[in-house]
Formats: C-alpha cells, sequence, structure tokens
C-alpha cells in the first residue's frame, strides 16, 4: 500500500505544472541559464558542435536516418519528442509518463502545433513492458533517475528495441537522493564561498533577496518526502545498463558542483552583466578540473547504448542424455553388423575366383 502511495503522490507532484515551473524557474534552476546549457550541452556532445545531445544522438549514432517508430519513457510535458518531430527523426513515436496531468500538457502542445504523429499515455512503466522488436530507437530524458525498478525497466526496453536498435540517456547518475560524499559537499560548499556577495542574493521564496551564505544541499530525507522517486537509485543506473547494454558513448556533462551551487541563486547570471559571466566561467573551470581529473565522477550523463548478444537461453529444456546415448549404442550395433556383412561378401568373392 505504501508503494501503490508513493505512485500515486509522484503522479500528483509531476501533474501539477506550478510545481513543474518551479523546479525549472529561470530564477532558481541552473540549467536555466542560457551560459549554463551552453557548456552543459557541449560537454554532453563531447566537444562535438551540435545544438544539443539530441541532435548528437541522431547523427552520430542514426547518422541522420528517420526511424519508422521511436519511444520516449518518462515523456513529462513533452519537449524532447516535440523535438524530435522538429528534426524530423521518426515516422511515429509513443511516449509515456506516470503523470497524467504532464500528458495532458504534452497533448495540448502537440495538438497546438499540429503534430499528430506523437501517442501519448499516462502509463506506470515500471508496471508494463514495452512489447518486443518495436522500436528502432528509447530515449531517457532526464526520467530514469526516477524509476526503482531499473532491472525490470531497462530488462523491457532491451527487448522492446529492434535488432540493432538504440538507447540514449540524458541523466542524472550521482548519489541516490543527492546523498553526496563529504568531499563532493565540501567542494560545492567552498566554491559557493567564492561566489561574490552580490551573486548569492536568493531568488528562494523563503528568502528572496538574502545573500545566501551556503548552497542549498538536499536532506535526502526531505527528498524523498517531496518526491518518493526522486533519485531514488540514481547511482545503480550505469552499473545495471552495462549489464544488458554495450555502451557505444559515455560522455561526462558535469554538474556535479553547479546543479546546487547555483540553485536558488541562478538569476544572478545573466548575459549583459560581464562580470557575473567570468564568475560563472571560474565555477566551469573548478568544476571541469574536478571531473576531468577524476577527482570527482560526473553527476550527469549522455549515454547511447545497444543491447548486448544474448546467450542461448538456459531455462530451455536440456535434451534426452539417456535417448542420445541409446541412439549412439544402436547406430554402433548397425555400424558393426553392416561392417561384418561387408566382410562376408569379400569372402564370398575370393572364394569365387
Amino acid at each position: 500500500m505504501e508503494h501503490l502511495a508513493d505512485k500515486e503522490k509522484v503522479a500528483a507532484r509531476w501533474s501539477d505544472s506550478a510545481i513543474v515551473f518551479d523546479a525549472f524557474s529561470p530564477q532558481l534552476y541552473w540549467l536555466a541559464v542560457p551560459a549554463v546549457q551552453a557548456r552543459h550541452q557541449r560537454r554532453s556532445c563531447a566537444g562535438a558542435t551540435y545544438p544539443s545531445w539530441v541532435e548528437y544522438c541522431l547523427n552520430e549514432f542514426m547518422f541522420g536516418a528517420r526511424a519508422e517508430r521511436m519511444l520516449s519513457i518518462g515523456c513529462g510535458q513533452g519537449a524532447l519528442e516535440r523535438q524530435l518531430h522538429a528534426l524530423r527523426a521518426f515516422d511515429a513515436c509513443d511516449a509515456y509518463d506516470i503523470a497524467p496531468g504532464a500528458i495532458e500538457m504534452a497533448r495540448n502542445a502537440a495538438a497546438a502545433a499540429n503534430i499528430r504523429t506523437i501517442n501519448y499515455e499516462a502509463r506506470d512503466v515500471e508496471a508494463r513492458d514495452f512489447g518486443v522488436g518495436v522500436y528502432d530507437a528509447i530515449w531517457f530524458n532526464g526520467s530514469l533517475h526516477h524509476i526503482e525498478a531499473l532491472e525490470t525497466v531497462l530488462e523491457n526496453v532491451r527487448k522492446a528495441l529492434k535488432p540493432n536498435g538504440l538507447l540514449f540517456l540524458h541523466e542524472y547518475v550521482g548519489a541516490d537522493r543527492f546523498a553526496f560524499p563529504m568531499v563532493q559537499r565540501q567542494a560545492i560548499e567552498r566554491a559557493f564561498l567564492l561566489i561574490p556577495d552580490t551573486y548569492r542574493k536568493s531568488f528562494a521564496p523563503h528568502d528572496f533577496g538574502e545573500v545566501a551564505s551556503l548552497p542549498p544541499l538536499p536532506d535526502p530525507e526531505e527528498v524523498r518526502r517531496a518526491d518518493p522517486s526522486e533519485a531514488v537509485r540514481s547511482s545503480a543506473i550505469l552499473p545495471v545498463l552495462s549489464t544488458l547494454f554495450d555502451t557505444l558513448a559515455l560522455n561526462a556533462s558535469g554538474g556535479t558542483l553547479l546543479q546546487f551551487l547555483l540553485s536558488g541563486i541562478a538569476g544572478n547570471f545573466r548575459a549583459d552583466d560581464p562580470k557575473s559571466m567570468a564568475v560563472l566561467d571560474m565555477l566551469f573551470r573548478i568544476e571541469d578540473t574536478l571531473i576531468d581529473t577524476g577527482h570527482l565522477p560526473s553527476d550527469f550523463v549522455v549515454c547511447a547504448a545497444r543491447a548486448k548478444p544474448q546467450l542461448t537461453d538456459v531455462s530451455a529444456p536440456m535434451p534426452d542424455l539417456d535417448g542420445v546415448q541409446a541412439g549412439i549404442a544402436d547406430l554402433r550395433a548397425r555400424t558393426a553388423s553392416a561392417a561384418a556383412e561387408i566382410e562376408s561378401l569379400r569372402k564370398s568373392l575370393r572364394r569365387s575366383t
């Protein structure tokens, strides 16, 4: 019953457009800062000059080919599918999300854009499979870290892909429920203190206009209470993925510091303020150095993968070994009998000559 209640809570939370807007507000959300988003996309594309990770995946791994059918899991309000449609990436696309309100908003946005090739459906993807050999590509855009049954869902994804089909992820893969290790917490806190007071003014409703003294690092228990699905098993995504898929690319997108370093103060960093951009550049260099030297892992990644070749099903019935052995014995007896007849015939021929 508790699990069902958690599911209902998650569906209700992500059906609320006000909550979704607040979570991704340009004043609060790190990736809403254009300079941060641009840098995130560069890292997501492994330095290639694509507009976003989506074009990178389509061109580098699908070679620009149009897919017959795609699937987007955890589609939210449908931005990814509309982008894929605009890029002429598919003939048809299915898109699932647990939140009915989000699905309604996605349908309305698609209808407003006169898009008729996306099938939106409210669905608990942990409770149903996706068919067998159906899709050319399956996408997760910041949704897989909300899934607890990773093994089940990714196995169903593997089955649903056509031969040589592709899986694309743009995901948070850091600590579960943001329970960061001490070294990461310290790096975030110390980098935060390098930001001048001018750029630490809070846009959060509870302390709007005040200079923040510490970054808002989450309490994992508060995270669980607010959204039971949030980063529920995020740290297990890559290990589970590796058991079922071969990785074609795994790009470190960053966010290890910046996700919470800029949370609540993102609105201070504007392109028309060169000094704020200089501060951002300093923070970029700090995070890049920590990730690229291996001191800290990247909390966000873009991954392209293909299903591993499957071995013969070990659950298939074993052959009847007793029957096989009996057949071999019978064949040997027949061979011996035939050999005896041939030898007898040779002797008869010799006597007749």
